[in-house]
Parts: C-alpha cells; sequence; structure tokens
C-alpha cells in the first residue's frame, strides 16, 4: 500500500506536469496549424511508443522474476540483454522503415492536410520517429526495476518526460518554433530511459553486447508481447482515427480535441489512475488468497468511490467548461474562438469521464485473475465501435462527435466488462453499485443546476477578464457546486460519505490505515 501510494502521489503530480505542459503548449501555438502539424507528426511515432513501451514493461516482468528467480541476478541480467539487444535493432529498423516513409505516413494520418501543414507535419514525423527506440528501452528498464521492488524511480521519470517537453516550448518555441516542441519530445523519452540507467547500475546492471538466440524465454517474451501490443495499438488507433477525421474538418479542431482531452484527462486521470493504483495490489492479494467475498467487496468499494467522486466533477465541467478552459489556455495565441472549440469539445468528453476510469479499474479487476485476454478482446472491440460512431457523428456535430464518440464507445466498452465480470464472479455487489449510484446522480444534477444559477450572477457581480478575477470566480463556482453537493449527497445518506471521512482521517493519522475492502 504505500509503494503504490506513492506511486499515485507521482502520478499525480506527473499529470498536473502535464496539464502544465499542454497550457504551455497553448499560450505558445494556441490552435493554430502549427500545432495541428504537431499532433498529427506524434501519431504515427506515438502509436508504436506507448503500445511498444506498454507491451514490453507488461511482458517482461514476469520473465524476468522468472529468471531472477531460477538463475539469480546474473543469470537474469544476461536474458534482459538479449531482449534489450534484439529489441534496439528492431526498434533501429523500425525507425529507418519511418523515415523514409514519413511523407505517404503522414499523407494516411492527416488526408485533409496540404501545402505547409503537410510538408511541416511530414518534418515533425521524422524529428519524433527516434523515439520508439528510447521508449521501448524505458519500458525494459522499468520492468527489471519493477521487478527488484524499485517503484519510485519509474514512476519519477514521468515528471522528468513533462519538464524537457515544458522546458522546450517555453524556452526553445519562441526561436525555432514548433519543430523545437517536436525535438523537445523525442529528448523527453530518451530522458525517460536514460534516468533509469543510474538505478539499474546501483543493482549491478551492466549492458553486455549478447544475444543468446537459443534462450526459451527471448521467444516466451515475444509471444506474450504479441496480445499486449495489439490492444495498446487498438487504442492508438482510435486516436490515429480521430485525427485522420479532424484533419479534414475546420483548423484548430485537432488542436480543441487534444486540449479538451488533457482537461477530461485530469480528473479521470489523477483520481482514478490514485483508486486504481491503490486498490490493484489489494485486488491481487485477495485473488491470490481466493478470498472472492472480499474480493467483490473490495471492488465495489472502489467503483463506488469513483463514482462519488468523477460523476459530480463531469457534471460540474460541463456546466464550466467555458471558464475552466478560458482560465486553462486563454493567453497568448491561444484566442477567444480557440476557447469555444475546446469547450464545445470538452462538452461532449466529460460524458466518458467516469467510464474511462471504471473501465481501467475494472479491468484491473480481470488482471488480478490473471486474466489479460478478456481486456483485449474488449478494448479492441470498443475501439472498433469507436470508429464507426466517429463516422456517423463527425458530420451532424464536427470535432464535438469526435469526442462524444470516444466518451460512449468507453461506456460501452465498460458496460461489457462488468457483465462479463459479473459472470465470471457470480455477482459484482451490483445493489450497492446502483443504490449509490442513484443517489450520486441526482446530487450531481443539484450541484450542475446551483452551480448555473451561480455562474452568471458571480460573473456578472464580479466583470473583468484578469487571470486572479477568472481564478476567484471559478472558486466561488466550484465552493458552491461543493456544498451542494455534499448537503445533497449527505441528505440522500450517500453511504460514500463516510468512506471520503474515513480515508481523510487515516490521511490525517487520526484511524488506522484504511484498506479495501475491510
Amino acid at each position: 500500500i504505500k509503494a503504490a501510494g506513492i506511486v499515485a502521489a507521482l502520478t499525480i503530480a506527473s499529470k498536473i506536469f502535464g496539464f502544465v505542459r499542454e497550457t504551455a503548449l497553448a499560450a505558445g501555438f494556441g490552435a493554430t496549424y502549427a500545432t495541428d502539424a504537431y499532433l498529427v507528426g506524434q501519431v504515427i511515432p506515438s502509436l508504436l511508443f506507448a503500445a511498444v513501451g506498454a507491451a514490453l514493461s507488461t511482458t517482461f516482468i514476469p520473465v524476468f522474476a522468472e529468471a531472477y528467480h531460477a538463475e539469480g541476478r546474473e543469470g537474469a541480467y544476461r536474458m534482459a540483454c538479449t531482449v534489450m539487444n534484439v529489441t534496439i535493432l528492431l526498434a533501429a529498423g523500425v525507425i529507418v522503415v519511418g523515415e523514409l516513409l514519413a511523407e505517404p505516413l503522414t499523407r494516411m494520418v492527416a488526408p485533409g492536410f496540404r501545402g505547409e501543414v503537410l510538408y511541416l507535419s511530414i518534418r515533425l514525423t521524422r524529428y519524433m520517429f527516434p523515439m520508439v527506440m528510447f521508449q521501448a528501452l524505458s519500458g525494459l528498464f522499468t520492468g527489471m526495476l519493477q521487478t527488484q521492488g524499485e517503484f519510485t524511480v519509474p514512476a519519477v521519470v514521468g515528471l522528468l518526460f513533462n519538464a524537457v517537453i515544458i522546458f522546450s516550448i517555453v524556452v526553445l518555441g519562441p526561436a525555432f518554433g514548433i519543430p523545437a516542441v517536436a525535438w523537445g519530445t523525442t529528448a523527453a523519452v530518451a530522458a525517460q530511459a536514460l534516468a533509469q540507467i543510474p538505478a539499474l547500475r546501483r543493482r549491478g546492471f551492466r549492458w553486455r553486447a549478447i544475444i543468446d538466440w537459443k534462450d526459451p524465454r527471448l521467444i516466451h517474451v515475444g509471444a506474450l508481447v504479441l496480445p499486449v501490443l495489439l490492444c495498446s495499438a487498438a487504442g492508438q488507433l482510435g486516436i490515429m482515427v480521430d485525427r485522420m477525421l479532424a484533419s479534414r474538418l475546420t483548423e484548430g479542431s485537432i488542436s480543441a480535441l487534444n486540449y479538451g482531452n488533457r482537461l477530461m484527462g485530469l480528473p479521470s486521470g489523477v483520481i482514478g489512475t490514485a483508486i486504481a493504483t491503490v486498490l490493484y495490489p489489494t485486488l491481487s492479494q485477495l485473488a491470490a488468497a481466493k478470498d472472492m467475498e472480499r474480493f467483490r467487496a473490495a471492488l465495489s468499494e472502489g467503483i463506488r468511490m469513483l463514482n462519488f467522486l468523477l460523476v459530480p466533477m463531469s457534471v460540474g465541467l460541463m456546466v464550466l467548461r467555458v471558464p475552466v478552459v478560458r482560465l486553462a489556455f486563454q493567453r497568448g495565441a491561444f484566442d477567444a474562438e480557440a476557447t469555444e472549440a475546446t469547450a464545445f469539445a470538452l462538452l461532449f468528453f466529460c460524458v466518458g469521464i467516469t467510464g474511462f476510469s471504471l473501465r481501467d479499474l475494472v479491468s484491473r479487476g480481470f488482471y488480478s485473475l490473471h486474466d489479460t485476454r478478456t481486456p483485449m478482446i474488449v478494448g479492441i472491440g470498443t475501439v472498433g465501435l469507436n470508429i464507426v460512431l466517429n463516422l456517423m457523428l463527425v458530420g451532424p456535430l464536427k470535432h464535438g462527435g469526435l469526442a462524444l464518440a470516444t466518451s460512449v464507445a468507453s461506456l460501452a466498452g465498460l458496460c461489457v466488462l462488468l457483465w462479463l465480470l459479473r459472470e465470471r464472479l457470480g455477482h459484482v455487489d451490483g445493489k450497492a453499485i446502483v443504490g449509490s449510484l442513484w443517489r450520486v446522480a441526482a446530487s450531481s444534477v443539484a450541484m450542475g443546476a446551483a452551480v448555473g444559477l451561480v455562474k452568471g450572477r458571480v460573473e456578472a457581480v464580479w466583470p473583468g477578464g484578469s487571470v486572479a478575477v477568472q481564478a476567484m470566480r471559478l472558486a466561488v463556482e466550484v465552493g458552491v457546486g461543493v456544498v451542494v453537493y455534499g448537503a445533497c449527497a449527505a441528505a440522500l445518506k450517500v453511504p460514500e460519505m463516510k468512506l471520503v471521512v474515513r480515508v481523510g482521517r487515516s490521511a490525517l493519522g487520526k484511524r488506522k490505515v484504511y484498506r479495501y475492502g475491510h
């Protein structure tokens, strides 16, 4: 629990840094063709970057742990060098092919781009392709460290990643333009990998130029990587399709989607990731002990807690979307028109905030039961549904339709996962979840209505466009929302109010450490 808490805290810090990164990008470049070109230039490298990194860090851990147990540290490191060197060769080949095919790949990703924006996108794609190599190595380094009980260093490198990109935007961007941000993105991924090397060296690791083609674990890693790679690639494919369709819309549509997605990711990423990270070890321990009753109780508490925290945040962000976007981004090159476009995307992303986090939590429930195949199949199906909905909704709702398609597909995937988990466990404490959810939903609607009424009056009484005035207005509106939601939740006797108090007391040291399922 202590390690999970540290990782959760560092994840929160990384999300905040990521938000600062997006704010800096918005201030420096706005929602313009330059930002669109940068985001499109990221698509193919990022597809490989996210898919390869996630697959390697997920599948390498059990194989490395097996070698460590059977042959000791030296034997495990020898196997790791074999996997690492093969990975370097494969990644180098991918980079060479990517550099040569950057133009047709970019035209495929952004078929609506023409002229200057197209050729800028091609340049930026070439600048960012080398990050595939560094992300693959970072995934291996993370697996080696986590197997040996080191969780802090792999979590800290997320902060370093964002810090390097922020530096490239703020310091290099004014002089060199958007290409500096592309260089900075590649440098940030390289920094993620290199920053983990000292921790590995302290644990006795030394790189060796060896490849043992006869090592059966090399084949085993390759076999394990494939399904995870497919699932990760499918998720990135959905993002690529979003940007392909958005490239045919008005200038800045891709950027508006990106900024709206980043704002949506704050509550789901911070709260959802923190709860899932803390709960995951407990679920794994209960599954290993075959204690399914407490497993169901712990999972139910996690689901209800996410609903309790994220449903009102979703409603509040819907109501306050314009002032939130204005405060977060509207400065420099990011004008009022960009604010409206981003707020429109954010409105539809808010529909899926709770679903995104719950899907991650329920997937971890399957992982705790040693079932990675089910989330993979559902994940691929969700991406397929997302693409179909994209094609249906992009016409009437433009880039807002792409955001809505993502949210609806995520909710559908969540429902399928919950149904499959219920079939496997017998039940998932559905009565308690539904009983809590309707109270949370009613309280959230009341809160949204109250905030909507207060919002207009606060802006009329307290005009002004300075950052300080905007922040104070927003603080008043959020404060009203918190009070109204808390009062309604207490009146309706939402059970999670007691859980929040218990967790708060635990954090203050007034009670023993709170554990899910107890």
